[in-house]
C-alpha cells in the first residue's frame, strides 16, 4: 500500500524537508517534490504540521497508571500504550531495584507481553536500573533492595540476556565490571548510574565497554573528596570521555534549561540523550502514586510537576513524556533538528538501531510523529499505520 504524507514539515538532521514523504509497506521510500494523488492509496493532509520520527524513550518505568515493575501483563500494555499516544514509538520498559525473584517474574510476563500484544514492535528489550547501585547514591531507590552482583546473578542475567537491551549500575561497587565482562559480548549495553565513582573508575568503566551515563546530574558523582584527596567524577567523565553518552532528564524539574545547553554545547547533540525516567503516574493527573511496586514504602507525592519523596528529600522518577521533552527542548533553544536528533536519532544510535529507527530517511521504517506548531502530538504512526483514534 502506498501512502503519501503531504503539506507537511518533514524534520530531518539537519533540514526540514517540505516535499511529500511516501510510505510503502512500513518503509520510507521517497520524498517527492511533484506528484499525482490518484498515483497513491491514501494520501494525508498533515495541514502543515510538522512530522518528527517516532521518539526513542531508553528509561521509563511506567505510565497511565501501571509500572513494569507490577510484573503484569496489562501493566505493560497499559504503560506502552500511554508513551505510544505521546509519540514514543520505540520504548525500552526499565525496572527499578527489585528482588532476583519479582526480576526473574517481570522477564516471564515480558516474554508473554512480546506475544500477545499488537503493538510489541515498539518494545526492544529491557532496561535495568539496578539493583547493582552504590547505596550512598540510590536517591529515590530502595537502598534495602541495592545488592552487589555474584556468580549467580550473573548467569541469571545471562540465562535472560535475549530480552536485557541495557543495565544500569554503579561501576565501582563490587564484582560489577567482572559481571558486564560476561555479559556485553551477549548484546546488553551498560551504563553508570547511581554512582559515586572517581573520574579514573568511570574511564576504566567506559574502557571496559560501559557507553552511556544515566540521568546525568541524578545520583551521579562530582567534584569530591575520599580520604581528603580531592576527586572529579563521573559528571565530569560525560564531559572528558569524548565518546560517551549522556542521558538527560528532559521533564523540565530534573535538569534546568541553562544545564541541558550546557552539556549540549560540550558534548554536541549526537551524544545527548533525552529521556522522560517516567514513572506510574505519567500521563495522569494523580497526585500520589508509587515508585516500582504498589507499597506502602514506595508512595510518591505529585507536586510541581514531578514526583517526590514524602519528604521532599528527593525526586522519585518523572512525570514526563517525550513529547514533553521535545517542547522543554524548543523551549531551551533548540531548533526541530537538534530536538529530533536528542530524542530519536541519538538514542536509537546508543541502543545500535539506528539503522532502521531514528530518523525520517529512506530505507528506515516509517515511524512518525505529527506534532501541531505548538509541538502537541496530533497523531502517530508506526511502519505507516495510524494508532490514535
Amino acid at each position: 500500500m502506498k501512502k503519501l504524507f503531504v503539506n507537511a514539515k518533514t524534520v530531518g538532521n539537519d533540514c526540514i524537508k517540505n516535499d511529500a514523504l511516501l510510505v510503502e509497506d512500513g518503509k520510507i521510500v521517497s520524498f517527492l517534490s511533484e506528484f499525482k494523488k490518484s498515483d497513491f492509496d491514501e494520501v494525508i493532509d498533515c495541514k502543515g504540521n510538522y512530522l518528527f520520527p517516532g521518539f526513542i524513550d531508553i528509561h521509563v518505568h511506567g505510565g497511565g497508571g501501571a509500572d513494569f515493575s507490577d510484573a503484569t501483563v496489562t501493566s505493560f500494555e497499559e504503560a506502552v500504550e500511554t508513551h505510544l499516544k505521546h509519540g514514543t514509538t520505540t520504548i525500552f520498559p526499565t525496572t527499578m531495584s527489585v528482588s532476583i525473584e519479582r526480576l526473574s517474574k517481570i522477564f516471564g510476563i515480558y516474554r508473554d507481553f512480546k506475544k500477545t500484544f499488537p503493538f510489541a514492535d515498539t518494545v526492544k528489550g529491557l532496561h535495568l536500573e539496578g539493583p547493582f547501585l552504590n547505596p550512598t547514591m540510590c536517591g529515590a531507590q530502595r537502598k534495602d533492595l541495592i545488592i552487589e552482583p555474584t556468580e549467580k546473578e550473573t548467569d541469571f542475567l545471562k540465562d535472560n540476556a535475549d530480552i536485557i537491551a541495557r543495565i544500569t549500575c554503579a561501576p565501582e561497587v563490587n564484582d560489577v565490571i567482572d559481571m558486564a565482562k560476561k555479559l556485553l559480548p551477549l548484546g546488553i549495553s551498560f551504563s553508570m548510574g547511581h554512582t559515586a565513582a572517581t573520574y579514573e573508575q568511570a574511564e576504566d568503566a567506559f574502557n571496559n565497554g560501559f557507553t552511556s551515563i544515566t540521568h546525568l546530574y541524578s545520583a551521579t558523582s562530582g567534584f569530591h573528596k575520599v580520604n581528603q584527596k580531592v576527586h572529579i567524577g563521573v559528571t565530569q567523565a560525560a564531559y572528558g570521555l569524548e565518546n560517551i553518552y549522556a542521558e538527560l532528564i528532559a521533564d523540565g524539574c530534573h535538569v534546568p534549561k541553562e544545564l541541558l545547553r550546557l552539556v549540549a554545547k560540550i558534548k554536541g547533540i549526537n551524544k545527548v540523550c533525552l529521556v522522560t525516567d517516567a514513572m506510574r503516574a505519567a500521563g495522569t493527573f494523580a497526585t500520589e502514586s508509587y515508585l516500582g511496586e504498589i507499597a506502602p514504602e514506595n508512595r510518591v507525592i505529585i507536586e510541581d510537576g514531578v514526583a517526590k519523596l514524602p519528604d521532599r528529600s528527593f525526586f522519585a522518577g518523572s512525570i514526563g513524556t517525550m513529547d514533553r521533552a521535545v517542547r522543554f527542548a524548543i523551549n531551551c533553544g533548540f531548533t526541530p533538528c537538534e530536538v529530533s536528533q536528542m530524542t530519536s536519532l541519538t538514542p536509537a544510535t546508543l541502543m545500535g538501531i539506528e539503522k532502521e529507527k531514528g530518523s525520517l530517511e529512506v530505507g528506515k521504517d516509517a515511524d512518525i510523529v505529527v506534532l501541531d506548531k505548538e509541538f502537541t502530538v496530533k497523531q502517530v504512526y508506526l511502519k505507516g499505520k495510524g494508532v490514535l483514534s
